[in-house]
């Protein structure tokens, strides 16, 4: 991990989540969220779109034909604008055009009697003064009628009662005579009731006939109306269900954008482990005949050769690769660390003077 990291300093590359200053990395910026949502949001009224477009399907049927035409602009909204235009089979079309010449016809026939219709629904029902309630003469009801054919037979039948009891030797004022006169006015009693239940039958039978009569005459231009109204009918076009398209859902940008701060969190996580140990190897370099009980480090320029470059820490001050010069009983190989003069130069309260007669730097003054 050292390695790798040495080559990233030698090549340029900096970690913008690195601080050399303190020796952590700092955590990468929160996301977005609500650019997030709101570009989510968007993504879903696309699909959206796109749905309701993919369900548009043009219909052709036997009956006639469902096309969909998009209108130019949007709405308010953004959304695209469609007409939906039904069209009727020509045989269909020819049953529709005679169908509307003859309501054209009804209306007019309409308009003729509307003073007629209008009498009618003035007067709701069968006037009832208008039916019969006479007999054979007016003023004189049925009943009345049977009455005065019957009258004069019964007087015929009273007087020639009179006779034949006469004839019989039975005298006025006799029992006998009041018995034969009580049994021929109860037979004359019945037979007038039974006209004037005979009469009221007759009644109420040219009443009912004429009642119905009336009602025939009222809703029959109504009927003739209705009839004229049937006929051939256009039949409308029966298109099919069109099958809906499965919703699409947008772009999950929010959980993108979520999982990405995850993955760069993470990433800061390794990059303070691999610190942690990057800066343990630093501080342990030349062990305890290059740090004093202070933990300073020999950093002397006279000190090391084969110097470079490799970056440098958030403070502003120069890192470098070198070597340790022979004699001097310090490490061997490759080290890391600043130059005393250099950081005596801009913090000399972190340079001190060391035993062996170098300059050494108190990292931890440093930050490091």
């Amino acid at each position: 991990m050292l390695g790798k990291f040495v080559q990233l300093r030698l090549q340029g590359v900096r970690d913008p989540f690195i601080s050399m200053a303190n020796g952590k990395a700092k955590a990468p910026p929160a996301p977005d969220y609500i650019g997030a949502a709101k570009e989510t949001s968007a993504g879903n009224l696309e699909a959206a779109r796109a749905t309701a477009a993919a369900n548009r399907t043009n219909q052709v049927t036997p009956y006639g034909n469902l096309t969909y035409t998009a209108n130019p602009g949007t709405d308010p909204y953004g959304n695209t604008l469609y007409t939906a235009t039904q069209t009727l089979s020509p045989e269909q079309q020819k049953i529709y055009e005679q169908e509307s010449q003859l309501n054209e016809g009804l209306m007019s026939t309409a308009n003729k009697g509307l003073n007629y219709a209008n009498d009618i629904l003035s007067q709701p029902g069968v006037d009832m003064s208008k039916l019969p309630s006479y007999g054979i003469n007016p003023g004189e009801t049925y009943s009345d009628a049977i009455m005065r054919r019957l009258a004069p037979q019964i007087a015929q039948e009273s007087e020639m009662s009179d006779a034949q009891l006469a004839n019989q030797g039975i005298a006025q004022g006799t029992e006998a005579y009041q018995n034969a006169k009580r049994q021929l006015a109860m037979n004359q009693n019945d037979r007038q009731l039974a006209a004037i239940t005979s009469g009221m039958n007759v009644g109420l039978g040219a009443n009912q006939q004429a009642f119905q009569q009336e009602a025939y005459n009222q809703m029959q231009p109504i009927n003739v109306i209705n009839a004229l109204r049937t006929g051939s009918q256009v039949q409308n076009p029966t298109f099919a269900n069109t099958p809906n398209q499965a919703a699409t859902a947008g772009p999950d940008i929010l959980g993108a954008t979520q999982q990405g701060y995850n993955a760069q969190l993470a990433a800061t996580n390794a990059a303070n482990s691999a610190k942690g140990g990057f800066m343990s190897g630093l501080m342990g370099l030349g062990g305890a005949a290059l740090m004093s009980p202070t933990g300073t480090f020999t950093s002397d320029i006279n000190a090391k050769e084969n110097i470079t470059k490799i970056g440098s820490l958030d403070n502003g001050l120069n890192l470098y690769s070198y070597n340790y010069k022979d004699g001097y009983d310090l490490p061997e190989g490759r080290q890391i660390g600043v130059i005393a003069q250099e950081v005596e130069a801009v913090m000399p309260e972190a340079v001190v003077e060391m035993a062996n007669g170098f300059k050494g730097v108190n990292y931890a003054m440093l930050g490091v």
